[in-house]
């Protein structure tokens, strides 16, 4: 029986070779959205053993195959033979000896995109450790302790951040690839390590002008700054609010019927930096909001304070994928009866597009289309050249040629496009030169864009837009919906001059559904999804240590870009792509976004959390530092035997084990053991690395992950540079941006303006530089 397919993907085969998480999530995105998906599995099954299969292997057909028998490894090259994508995240070299390597692949089968997701780079020396989701976050600093104490223990995270990290990546990676490969006519390898990926997370507290090292913001669930914290309701729930602008705390207290005590009091008016520097107004301001949330529930408040004020009720995993309204109205909780777990409730697929929408499968029971799969390799007619006349072209970049306008602010919005930018496209930012938050991780997040402010309130800004945007391809905003619609840049508007364009929308919580128009920032996502509940162990909650949905949220938001952009290139069609905070954090968390009957939702997490064993956890070495270990599953406590000094070490017993590694690790630095563990192909270990020294880990710094570069008229800064590896189209970092609106008289002379350009400045219908503060009201 033929495989057909539907979606933004359709007709695209994908040859899924990956275990545990990286590789399969990156194939479950492509198969949620159209791909035609073969997984092969080895003899017993999946690597890692968890029912989080039922969500990572879904829509995906199935077969096994022992790559170490002829037979079978002949197979699984007719199965590349017949594909447009293969997948893999095997230490490197393992695929080379197989002969299933990319060199060779692509050497057979040039219209290839061969996707490859190592713990550590092909060439990192690293590169054979056995570099599981604990060795890499260890090593690339993402296991800090609370609140970045140099003295403390540092806390396991249980979301997979490297590996989720490295999955977001490489998807977008063979999106823009199979985007180049419809204009150019070719193939080419993509790498994405998972240690490479990290960078992309600690991207903010880089040293960048004006402002220097951004540390982490306020994580605690009760922690001192009363604008962004948690607060207990009457009914013994708690809600976060995220009111970092500090205006949103006089619309709560409009609410409330406290405004004229609290403007008496002197709490009102006031800048987050009013409250770090200030303890008493943080007490005082604390004590009073706090006193206001406990005389109602917290589902009154999210309904009556949320449309106004960034606020969301904290639930558990739990309440996200059984009950949550929000959850179901956008698909990001859906049910699908798995061939072993029955009926189950899963994340759903973190992009809306109108057009392909997204259609995730079942997980097909192990080898079950193995007699479908290879009745169709005995048929298939020989794979079709594609590209433009079957002939392979000149293209520099996947998105060579294509423009964006970019139209969002602050972090996720400006990620996405910024990534656009990085594949190739022409991204043209426009700014509000009233808005107070212009200058926030400016440098940061816009490099490799022009840069001009718009006051689109003022009526001859419209003819300036249109101008602008009528032969965009791609228009990225986060505006409400509702402001879009008064400002004449929503997506119905702008369909009337451009109604092809891809028309992209970053939110809180998605584009229908009950909070559809609630606004919020990082932690809400984290709020309504469980995340923050599962961090801090506690009803209160707690913040991760890294803006995981802002970040995520931009890589989601290009996925879904791409994917409609390629869409269009076949088809001719544009559409729109709503992405959110919420959809994002359940990607982070997807060994947890399954629920079955009898389900234990005890899971691990917490401040508190260390590892998941005496076989996966954090140890101290003599010299004080941490390093995390991690054995193979397979090989099990005997691996250790192979290690200098643990050889009579006690392995019977799992709670004996760790007490004996705890004191023989603690003999010896922690250097030294990393040595000898990673000597080994079964067992692995990471130093836990301090933000300084990612900074300065040497392969980051020969790589381009970091790189210093000077920003016109804003002096010199470090930027994180591109991780993904795409042997064609690669990747570059767009050239370092000046101020806010550096290229305003440029854009506009572009846009045939030059006549009028100083009447539009001087009328303050575009502006050069942001009005100064006290004109920002």
């Amino acid at each position: 029986m033929e495989h057909t397919t539907r979606g933004a993907l359709s007709g695209v085969r994908v040859i899924d070779f990956g275990q545990y998480i990286a590789g399969p999530l990156v194939a479950q995105m492509l198969a949620d959205y159209g791909a035609d998906v073969i997984r092969v599995d080895p003899p017993g099954g999946p690597m890692w053993k968890s029912n989080a299969n039922a969500y990572l292997q879904r829509g995906k057909r199935s077969i096994v195959l022992d790559l170490k028998q002829e037979p079978d490894l002949d197979i699984a090259r007719r199965l590349v033979a017949s594909a447009d994508v293969v997948i893999e995240n095997f230490r490197p070299g393992v695929m080379d000896r197989l002969g299933l390597g990319s060199q060779e692949l692509l050497e057979r089968h040039p219209e290839l995109v061969y996707c490859s997701i190592p713990g550590f780079a092909s060439d990192d020396p690293r590169a054979r450790v056995y570099a599981n989701e604990g060795v890499v976050a260890a090593a690339a600093g993402l296991y800090p302790s609370h609140n970045f104490d140099p003295d403390g223990e540092p806390v396991v995270n249980t979301l997979p951040l490297a590996s989720v990290s490295a999955a977001m990546i490489a998807a977008n990676c063979v999106a823009a690839a199979l985007i180049a490969r419809e204009r150019g006519g070719f193939g080419q390898r993509v790498e994405v390590s998972l240690f490479d990926a990290t960078y992309e997370l600690t991207r903010l507290y880089n040293d960048a002008p004006p402002g220097g090292t951004k540390p982490p913001r306020q994580m605690g669930g009760t922690g001192s700054f009363p604008i962004a914290r948690s607060y207990e309701c009457q009914d013994g729930r708690w809600v976060r609010v995220s009111w970092l602008e500090g205006r949103q705390l006089e619309d709560f207290a409009r609410i409330v019927g406290k405004y004229e005590e609290w403007d008496g009091l002197g709490l009102l008016n006031h800048a987050m930096l009013d409250f770090v520097t200030d303890a008493d107004l943080s007490d005082r301001t604390r004590d009073a909001v706090s006193e206001a949330f406990k005389s109602k529930p917290a589902a009154y408040w999210e309904r009556v304070v949320g449309p106004v004020a960034d606020l969301a009720v904290i639930r558990s995993t739990e309440d996200w994928l059984l009950y949550d309204e929000q959850a179901l109205a956008i698909a990001a909780s859906i049910v699908r009866v798995d061939p072993d777990l029955g009926m189950t409730h899963q994340g759903g697929s973190p992009v809306t597009l109108t057009v392909t929408p997204a259609d995730p499968g079942v997980r097909h029971p192990l080898d079950s289309d193995r007699e479908d799969i290879l009745t169709e390799l005995g048929r298939l007619p020989q794979k079709a050249a594609v590209g433009p006349a079957g002939q392979a072209v000149k293209l520099s970049s996947a998105l060579e040629g294509i423009r964006t306008v970019d139209m969002t602010v602050l972090l996720a919005g400006p990620t996405a496009a910024r990534l656009l930018g990085e594949y190739g496209a022409e991204v043209v930012h426009i700014g509000n030169p009233n808005w107070k938050g212009m200058d926030h991780w400016h440098y940061q997040v816009h490099i490799g864009k022009r840069t001009m402010l718009l006051d689109l309130k003022k009526p001859e800004a419209g003819e300036v837009f249109r101008k602008l945007v009528q032969d965009a391809d791609i228009i990225s905003t986060n505006f409400s919906q509702e402001v879009a619609r008064r400002l004449k840049v929503d997506e119905t508007s702008v369909r009337t001059y451009n109604p092809d364009v891809i028309y992209s929308r970053i939110s809180a919580h998605g584009i229908a559904g009950p909070r559809a128009e609630y606004r919020g920032h990082e932690e809400i996502g984290q709020a309504v999804t469980g995340a923050l509940q599962r961090f801090g162990k506690s009803p209160e909650g707690n913040m991760h240590f890294f803006v995981i949905n802002d970040d995520g949220t931009g890589h989601v938001a290009a996925f879904g870009i791409l994917m409609a952009l390629f869409h269009r290139i076949r088809t001719g069609v544009g559409q729109f792509v709503g992405t959110s905070l919420a959809q994002t954090c359940v990607l982070w968390q997807a060994p947890y976004m399954i629920a079955y009957s009898g389900k234990d939702w005890d899971e691990p997490g917490g401040l508190d959390f260390r590892g998941y064993g005496p076989l996966e956890r954090v140890y101290q070495g003599s010299d004080r530092r941490w390093f995390f270990l991690a054995v193979e599953p397979s090989a099990g406590a005997e691996a250790l035997a192979g290690i200098e000094g643990l050889e009579a070490i006690d392995k019977s017993d799992p709670d004996a084990l760790q007490s004996d590694l705890t004191e023989r690790f603690a003999l010896e630095p922690a250097q030294t053991w990393i040595d000898r563990i990673n000597a080994l192909d079964n067992v692995g270990a990471g130093l836990q690395a301090t933000m300084g020294e990612v900074a300065k880990d040497s392969w980051a710094l020969t790589h381009g992950l970091y790189q210093d570069v000077d920003f016109p008229l804003a002096g010199r800064g470090t930027i994180v540079g591109p991780a993904p590896r795409l042997s064609r189209t690669p990747m570059k970092l767009g050239a370092p941006i000046g101020p806010p609106g550096n290229d305003s008289r440029g854009i506009l002379a572009d846009l045939g303006f030059a006549d009028s350009t100083d009447h539009l400045i001087e009328t303050s219908v575009v502006s050069e530089t942001p009005l100064p503060l006290e004109q920002n009201d």
